[in-house]
């Protein structure tokens, strides 16, 4: 069970969480304009009693990690953030959020913020702000109830770019030193610690043509003819890749390796056959697959498919999945939170160890440091990116309450470690 104190704190502070999070949903902050917003939690960090270091970091110093070579958005005026809660000589546990969103839906319409049912909608709700909102709840709460410290620090890294360019933000707090023992992703996982996310490729496919005018379009090479033709293509391959046995973490979910495309351009002027068009997306993998090795595939198998078409393939961004072991003290002591969460009546259904189904921070620590990791937050991948975006408060206060009681565990059970 929870420490009874904990649960007392915990709805206490109920109305002032509410606050924030209304407040940080309302605070618009899309990749490359979330500076403003990491400001605004360091202050409301500050103001609560907090340790708090906020920087920018010069790329120059990321120059050697895959991610820092990736197409991004610079970082300049793009600071991270990191919220100490000190404890006594033991390892830290590590928090990490990111502070960017994604921007407006296809139709050009930011989701408004505003409240109903316990929901609070507004881009960002769920992706990631409630989970923030979740983890400095649980910090809050462990300050008052344990003064003394955990066995070690616990630590809150905002970090800018994760929509823009996955791991990118993640680097500028590893080389500034941070590190922990465990580490928690937060993510809208619907309050349930996944312990596995993926990997992937972003690709941009350029088809090129003759532009002629409309009326002789036999004389000319319709490109955008050729796009249509490499879309069904690319459903062929995500049909061809879609083994679900591959990995029993992800096997509840329909397609294995999902290809989703994003955006496609093309044509220039009316009447014309278009010389040019292009479409890009996401090749998703599951944290085995050698990114390597599946981008030859990705390439070699669309190119046999399409012989005729005079394509030019681009693959601009790639990231690490990660797998943690679940007899980790990390995924031990989450089972412990979710267990006591469920005995006291929360909304939380456990039904063994799955992945996220999506990637995310996770990859960069657990690959350069050895990091345990898990991914977890309140919200859903369904309402994530979604024109109505939204979380509901309870399952942040839910989240809080696990999180709190999860460092809790996680700590004692590392001391000395």
């Amino acid at each position: 069970m929870r420490d009874a104190a904990l649960g007392r704190t915990l709805a206490a502070q109920r109305p002032r969480m509410q606050e924030l999070l209304r407040q940080s949903v309302e605070l618009a902050s899309p990749s490359g304009q979330e500076g403003e917003f990491t400001r605004f939690i360091e202050g409301w960090a500050r103001g609560q009693g907090f340790e708090a270091d906020l920087w920018e970091t010069d790329e120059a110093r990321l120059a050697k990690f895959t991610e820092a070579r990736a197409k991004h958005l610079p970082l300049r005026g793009r600071p991270t953030l990191v919220v100490r809660l000190p404890g006594r000589e033991g390892p830290a546990l590590l928090l990490n959020a990111h502070a960017d969103t994604v921007g407006a839906d296809a139709a050009g319409r930011l989701p408004l913020p505003g409240a109903g049912e316990g929901r609070v909608y507004g881009r960002g709700a769920c992706d990631d702000k409630g989970p923030l909102v979740g983890a400095l709840w649980a910090m809050l709460a462990l300050r008052e109830t344990h003064p003394q410290g955990l066995s070690g620090d616990l630590l809150l890294e905002l970090v800018p770019g994760e929509e823009d360019c996955v791991g990118l933000g993640t680097l500028t707090s590893l080389v500034r030193g941070y590190r922990g023992r465990g580490a928690v992703v937060l993510e809208p996982t619907e309050n349930l610690p996944r312990c596995a996310s993926r990997g992937g490729l972003r690709f941009e496919i350029a088809c090129t043509g003759r532009a002629v005018h409309g009326t002789v379009k036999w004389l000319g090479r319709d490109a955008i003819a050729s796009a249509r033709r490499v879309l069904d293509a690319l459903d062929a391959l995500e049909s061809r890749w879609n083994d679900r046995q591959a990995d029993p973490l992800f096997a509840a979910y329909p397609i294995a390796r999902p290809v989703t495309v994003d955006s496609v351009q093309g044509g220039r002027w009316q009447g014309m056959v278009a010389a040019s068009c292009s479409c890009g997306g996401y090749f998703e993998l599951l944290p085995s697959d050698d990114l390597v090795e599946w981008k030859g595939r990705f390439e070699s198998e669309l190119r046999a498919m399409l012989p005729e078409e005079s394509l030019e393939i681009r693959f601009p961004e790639s990231y690490g999945g990660h797998r943690t072991a679940t007899d980790d003290p990390l995924c031990r002591a989450a089972e412990a939170a979710v267990d006591a969460a469920a005995q006291e009546g929360g909304a939380v259904h456990w039904h063994g160890w799955s992945a996220f189904n999506s990637g995310c921070e996770a990859g960069v620590r657990f690959r350069e440091q050895g990091t345990p990791t898990l991914v977890w937050g309140p919200g859903s991948l369904a309402q994530a990116h979604a024109a109505e975006e939204f979380v509901d408060f309870r399952d942040v206060e839910t989240f809080a309450g696990m999180l709190s009681h999860f460092a809790l565990v996680y700590s004692e059970g590392n001391h000395g470690e």
